[in-house]
């Protein structure tokens, strides 16, 4: 089984085998500067925690540190990309920059979302990847936070980057040579009668978070299910099989029923990818 850094260095031969792969450059390059605002935020707060996680992570703490929205340039190498893919990529809009919303201007109104590749203009923002640090700020701001929920959020921030660089992806490269790639309906989501339910069903059965989301659930899993009977928790994770008073993922359950075919699908390519450990590429990360 490969590990996420066999993905990211792997010389695919066409487009779209086992998962979309992201430059290596991009997915380091967000991760050392978004991992190096939020330990100067910690900074601030737990100085010697900061200290610990830096070390841990071989990232330093940003200096002159504020809680301002900045704009942040990506530079991004797109040579370890299959020549296919580099010679399709083109900037959607221009360029690909980084905000991480310490003033919450962006997701004030939806706390619970980490970060996005920005497509639509509504903030203005396009070709942006905004970061909502809220989970972040909350848990330092409590008197008994651990040093493993701190971990955790880092954990779960790595695998979110890498999500996102899928996106950014899709929409600067594949989107050249496969529209579908980024194909999405807002249907269910725009009638004001549809249920929450079905306007989430929509989003995770949508062409262009399969990729990504694929990549999510396999961080995810590793989180809850690790100790546990691996090939067990694959099947209930996936619906493949039935426990009592354990559920299937809910990505996992909108595919089966929706598209059977690209259930099996997505399962097929989680198989293939369970044991994807996001968090051993950070201790590649060279400092910047």
């Amino acid at each position: 089984m490969q590990s996420l850094f066999d993905y990211l260095t792997e010389d695919m031969s066409g487009i779209g085998k086992n998962l979309i792969k992201v430059p290596e450059s991009l997915y380091k390059t967000l991760v050392n500067k978004v991992f190096s605002q939020y330990l100067a935020y910690i900074n601030t707060k737990d100085p010697v925690l900061a200290q610990e996680f830096s070390r841990m992570y071989r990232i330093p703490i940003a200096g002159n540190f504020k809680m301002e929205n900045e704009t942040i340039r990506i530079n991004a190498s797109t040579e370890d990309l299959p020549k296919k893919m580099q010679d399709n990529w083109q900037l959607a809009f221009g360029f690909i920059r980084l905000m991480i919303d310490w003033e919450q201007k962006i997701w004030a109104d939806r706390p619970k979302v980490n970060a996005s590749y920005e497509e639509s203009d509504a903030h203005g923002l396009q070709g942006y990847f905004t970061i909502n640090p809220k989970r972040l700020i909350d848990l330092m701001n409590k008197v008994d936070y651990t040093k493993n929920e701190v971990h955790e959020i880092f954990k779960m921030l790595s695998s979110t980057l890498y999500h996102e660089s899928t996106h950014a992806v899709q929409h600067n490269c594949l989107k050249w040579l496969d529209k579908n790639q980024i194909g999405k309906s807002r249907v269910v989501r725009d009638n004001p009668l549809s249920t929450k339910a079905e306007k989430r069903m929509e989003y995770l059965s949508s062409q262009v978070e399969f990729d990504p989301t694929i990549k999510t659930k396999i961080g995810q899993f590793q989180r809850e299910y690790a100790g546990k009977d691996l090939l067990k928790s694959l099947a209930i994770f996936v619906g493949g099989i039935t426990v009592k008073d354990q559920e299937p993922d809910e990505f996992f359950a909108a595919l089966k029923k929706t598209d059977i075919k690209r259930w099996k699908k997505a399962v097929k390519k989680f198989y293939m990818n369970y044991d994807l450990e996001i968090e051993k590429l950070l201790l590649d990360i060279p400092e910047q």
